[in-house]
């Protein structure tokens, strides 16, 4: 299983330390794609629930999985998770 280092660090902050192991294991089997791994764990925001949302999500349709983490309700793009999360911000729309 690899995931990228800001994927896992993201997981560690948001999840707690027992669940990291499982949530990072699911991701995994979820999709192979750090875009979307990287979308599921920015838009679940450490909810479980929603991460089980994305993930299977993500194997049905995977830009809805990508609308929701790097798009506001405007369609205005904010994210571009093709870069590490730390990076992945492109800016305010109404800036």
């Amino acid at each position: 299983m690899h995931i990228a280092p800001d994927i896992i660090a993201q997981a560690t902050s948001d999840f707690p330390p027992e669940k990291v192991r499982e949530v990072l294991a699911h991701l995994a089997a979820a999709t192979s794609s750090e875009r979307l791994q990287r979308c599921i764990v920015f838009a679940a925001r450490g909810h479980p629930w929603r991460f089980e949302f994305l993930c299977k999500l993500a194997k049905d349709d995977f830009r809805d999985v990508i609308m929701n983490a790097e798009y506001d309700r405007h369609d205005n793009r904010l994210y571009d998770f093709n870069r590490p999360i730390s990076e992945a911000l492109i800016g305010h729309p109404h800036a």
